[in-house]
Order: structure tokens, then C-alpha cells, then sequence
């Protein structure tokens, strides 16, 4: 079955929220990838990618690549760093292509490396560029140089600055970089490059990432089994209905999600939410690596409220996803009892201030069930609910009195890893003896009808479940955060990305 076997599943922690390093095998960006995996008695620093290295991939266009560069391992063209265009550039290993008519701004580097289940103690970069740079390691932002810290990063942004290639040789961009950014398996360093104005006359870009590793004896992180390819759970079997996001729409050829499974909302039929983004169907995609991506991005205009509650001025659209009949040919799909389970990352981490990924459960009643809500980043004061962290509710309703969450795990799920570096699967279980809360195959918690009757109880809980998908944005500074269109750097364009959804019915 589909990606199974291309994921590398790290340790669980204990009553906490552990890290499922993934290595995804999507075709690699060339034939050969550096390769670093480091015993107990290799060198205590090691070169992970080295200066001057080979098989950099490269994007300079007119157009700017995927939203999903910074991440995944699409073919590109390749060559040797330093990698340069135009005059002055010094030497360089590979000589960038001469694009025709307006230059564009960013010019766009990657690079996979592997290492093995040792992982280093800590990370340092090392890098330069004419004329402005910002570097990500596995999607993550860890260095920007000659660009604005409040800048919102896209193919428009300019650098600040406008050294040519000798002094930025000279000028070495050095930082220290979380070990946590780094994983077993498949890594991707990624940098866009900036320049000053459009007519500059070059651009030119290097980087090397160094390890140093613990003295004295491997670290190697002890990996749990790699679970069946057909989804069984011990207890429940095979998954009785699934979705890899392997549909292809077969009108145009390209992936999409499955109309038989999932009803993609817009305005249309949710109107205007509380929240602080419109639902837009297109903000709903499926990559070619069969993974769906519900993206909140910024508009360049807002829509205006006129009536009914949330923010005045909506700044973001957004998707959502379910199974519930609002109209004629609407898929409808629910169970009272099951398991559900779902595998994916969430966009919480920096930047993020805002962001509510949400996998969750309602029914014709008032009861809801958050399966797995990932709350954005908050660099202001702390609200009521923890941030950066993701977290099972379980509501008798959603608004006004009453509005019970008595089956709360917060603090449980937040682990040594942030939740943010990679995928992870949450999973609940609920039969007529007991629920239970799963994350990356740990059981986290568990209740009973005697413990909290309310979850059993029938004015709440009385009709099927079904199954919800979205991403919220705001909708109150209060709550999970307000977007603020004049610190668009605090909220970056998110990306909740879902690499499965499974549910199993309980048949007694």
C-alpha cells in the first residue's frame, strides 16, 4: 500500500507527543544524493552538505516552482555550487541560465542529503549570497540574511542590500540551527535567493551545513516496527474505508481529491464562518506524492463583513472538507462507533500565529469531537488554550452555556519534538465501553462511561459521527490568535498537509 514503506517512524515518548520522522521516496533531484550517516566513531563534526558541493538542484524562471520546494524532491536541473549568473559572480561551479526579458527577483537552490538513526547534537550553516538569502532545512525557516526579519517571503521579495560576490564571500552568514529541524532518513536544504532590483547585473549563492556529534557512544534512536501495508491495528483489523489521496481526476490527468469521498466547501455553501478566512475549494489540493494540502494563504484585498459574528475584515481564504449533506449529491458518510485516524503535519511552529488545523467529528446533535486540533504559534501573551501544541476536545456543544470540554489533553501532547517537524498520527477510539486518544501509535489517555458518562450520554451523543477536515484562521486576537495584515511575517502562508485519513467501524 501507499507510503508505508517510505517512512522511517521515530521512538514514542512517554505520555507525550512524540516525532514520526518520514523520509518521502519522491523522485530525488538527481541520480545521486550526498550521503552522510555517521557511526559511534566517525569524527565528532561531519560536513552534511559541504561547500562546494554537487548536485545542487537550481530553479531560475520567469515563474516560480511549487508551493512545496522548500520540502519535497521533484526533479530539477542540477549542478555544482557556487552557482552564479551574470558578470563579476567570481568562481562558480555551475553558470545559471539567462532568462529573457525582465530578470526575475528570486532564484530558487536545493539539495537532499541523507543521515542515518544517529543524529547530530546540534547543527551549524554556513553560508553567502549576492544579494539577499533565506535558507530552510526540511521546510523550516533557519536563516535569512539582507532580508527584511518582517518580510513575507514570495518570488517579489527584494534583499535589502546589494553586495556584490566578493564581499558576500567575504561576509559568511554563520548560525546555529535546532537539531530538531534535522531527521533520520531524507533531508532537504532549501534557500531562495533575492536581489536588490531587477536589473542586477549578477547573483550568486553557497552553503554548507555542518554536525557535531555527542563524544563517546552512538545516539542512534531506537525506531518501532514499521506498520502493516494494508493499515491494520491491533483489535480492529484492516481499515474498513480509506483514503490515500491517490484519486486521479480523470478529466484533466493530475491528482485530486476523490468527489466520492469528501464534499471540498466554498462560500457557496458555508456562507461566511466567525472565522477570519473565506472557504475557497481551490485552497484544497493533491500533490503528485499523494498528499492533499488545505492551504491558508493571505488576500491581497479583504472581504468585508457586513453582518453576523468574527472579525470585520477577512485577510485569509482557507479550505474545508467534510461529510455531511447540505445539498442534492452531497456526500453523507458517518458511524457512531469506530476508529478514526488520520496522518499528517500541521502548520504550527514560527509564523503561524492564527493557524487551527483541525481533524474532527460531529453529528445532528450539539456533540463534537476535536480529534486533533494544532494550535499556531503565539508570541504574545498566553491565552486560555496552549499554543504550538496540538490537542483532543471533546464538546457536549460548541457555544454558549454549556459549551463543556471535559475530556482535555493538552499538556500530554506536547513532546521534546514540536509537533510541527513532521507528520504524526492522531487517532480516536470510541465504543460503547470506552474512548481512548491515540498519537503516533501511543495511547494517551482513556475513559469510560463511568468516568464521563456526558461522552455516552444520548441528547449529545445520541446520532453518528461524521468526519471534518479544515483549517481555520483567526478569529479573535483572544482566541487562537487574529491575524494582523500589517505583520503578515507573523502569519505565513499555511499548509496543513494529509498524508492519510482511515476510519474502522466497530462491529462489537
Amino acid at each position: 500500500m501507499k507510503k508505508f514503506h517510505r517512512h522511517l517512524i521515530a521512538s514514542l515518548t512517554t505520555l507525550a507527543l512524540a516525532a514520526t520522522s518520514v523520509a518521502a521516496a519522491a523522485p530525488a533531484i538527481a541520480a545521486t544524493q550526498s550521503t552522510a550517516v555517521i557511526s559511534a566513531e566517525a569524527p565528532r563534526t561531519a560536513d552534511l552538505v559541504a561547500s562546494a558541493s554537487s548536485d545542487w538542484g537550481y530553479w531560475r524562471s520567469a515563474t516560480a516552482p511549487a508551493s512545496t520546494w522548500k520540502t519535497d524532491t521533484a526533479a530539477w536541473k542540477t549542478g555544482k555550487a557556487p552557482l552564479g549568473w551574470g558578470r563579476d559572480t567570481g568562481p562558480v561551479g555551475t553558470v545559471l541560465p539567462t532568462i529573457s526579458g525582465s530578470q526575475p527577483l528570486a532564484t530558487y537552490f536545493k539539495k537532499t542529503f541523507s543521515v542515518g538513526t544517529e543524529l547530530p547534537a546540534s547543527l551549524k550553516l554556513t553560508t553567502w549570497a549576492d544579494d539577499g538569502v533565506v535558507v530552510y532545512l526540511n521546510g523550516r525557516e533557519i536563516a535569512r540574511a539582507n532580508i527584511a526579519s518582517s518580510a513575507q517571503i514570495g518570488p517579489n521579495t527584494y534583499a535589502t542590500a546589494a553586495p556584490n560576490s566578493t564581499t558576500a564571500r567575504q561576509r559568511l552568514v554563520t548560525v546555529d540551527v535546532p537539531a530538531s529541524a534535522l531527521k533520520s532518513g531524507t533531508n532537504v536544504l532549501a534557500a531562495q535567493v533575492a536581489s536588490n532590483w531587477r536589473a542586477t547585473p549578477n547573483i550568486s549563492f553557497d552553503a554548507k551545513l555542518t554536525a557535531t556529534y555527542s563524544a563517546g557512544g552512538s545516539t542512534t534512536q531506537p525506531t518501532t516496527p514499521t506498520p502493516p501495508a494494508d493499515g491494520s491495528v491491533t483489535g480492529w483489523g484492516a481499515p474498513d474505508w480509506r483514503d490515500e489521496f491517490d484519486y486521479v481526476d480523470s478529466s484533466t490527468g493530475k491528482p485530486a481529491v476523490d468527489p466520492t469521498k469528501w464534499n471540498v466547501r466554498d462560500r457557496s455553501t458555508l456562507g461566511l464562518l466567525p472565522d477570519a478566512a473565506v472557504v475557497d475549494k481551490n485552497q484544497v489540493t493533491v500533490d503528485g506524492n499523494g498528499i492533499m494540502h488545505i492551504r491558508a494563504d493571505w488576500l491581497d484585498q479583504p472581504v468585508i463583513r457586513t453582518s453576523g459574528a468574527g472579525p470585520k475584515e477577512i485577510w485569509h481564504k482557507t479550505g474545508y472538507l467534510d461529510q455531511r449533506s447540505l445539498r442534492s449529491g452531497d456526500v453523507s458518510r458517518s458511524q457512531q462507533y469506530g476508529r478514526w485516524e488520520i496522518r499528517a503535519k500541521v502548520p504550527t511552529g514560527p509564523h503561524t500565529l492564527g493557524a487551527l488545523a483541525a481533524f474532527w467529528l460531529r453529528n445532528s446533535q450539539s456533540g463534537e469531537i476535536d480529534i486533533m486540533e494544532a494550535w499556531g504559534y503565539d508570541n504574545g501573551p498566553l491565552r486560555d488554550q496552549k499554543i504550538n501544541s496540538a490537542t483532543t476536545t471533546v464538546h457536549t456543544q460548541t457555544s454558549g452555556p454549556g459549551n463543556e470540554k471535559f475530556f482535555w489533553t493538552h499538556s500530554e501532547h506536547g513532546g521534546p519534538v514540536p509537533v510541527w517537524d513532521d507528520f504524526h498520527t492522531f487517532a480516536f477510539e470510541l465504543t460503547p465501553t470506552y474512548a481512548a486518544i491515540i498519537v503516533d501509535g501511543k495511547e494517551l489517555a482513556r475513559t469510560t462511561p463511568a468516568k464521563n458518562p456526558t461522552l455516552w450520554n444520548k441528547d449529545y451523543f445520541g446520532s453518528p459521527l461524521h468526519m471534518r477536515l479544515n483549517l481555520h484562521v483567526g478569529p479573535s486576537e483572544l482566541y487562537w490568535g487574529l491575524p494582523d495584515p500589517n505583520n503578515r511575517a507573523a502569519t505565513q502562508n499555511l499548509d496543513f498537509q494529509v498524508d492519510y485519513v482511515r476510519t474502522w467501524s466497530y462491529d462489537g
